[in-house]
């Protein structure tokens, strides 16, 4: 059995822990200190290559209901 997963309609703010371009992974540290993961197809720019930038300042949105800390959205700000 699968569970559903959501976003949460809440945006936290804190910045890029690091980035692997070549995986397409990272971790995102909130503001408050927690960790989460991050994907690159969660990476909402103009832009065509998909990428954050260590210590870059982003906006970001949560999945809920799943077992791990994982953004779904997220911005430059």
């Amino acid at each position: 059995m699968s569970r559903a997963k959501s976003t949460s309609n809440q945006w936290q703010t804190g910045s890029v822990h690091w980035f692997d371009e070549k995986s397409g992974e990272g971790m995102i540290k909130s503001e408050d200190g927690r960790s989460y993961y991050v994907h690159y197809s969660a990476i909402e720019c103009p832009r065509k290559w998909k990428s954050l930038a260590d210590k870059k300042k982003v906006k970001f949105q949560l999945v809920e209901d799943v077992t791990f800390a994982q953004v779904s959205r997220v911005k430059e700000l």
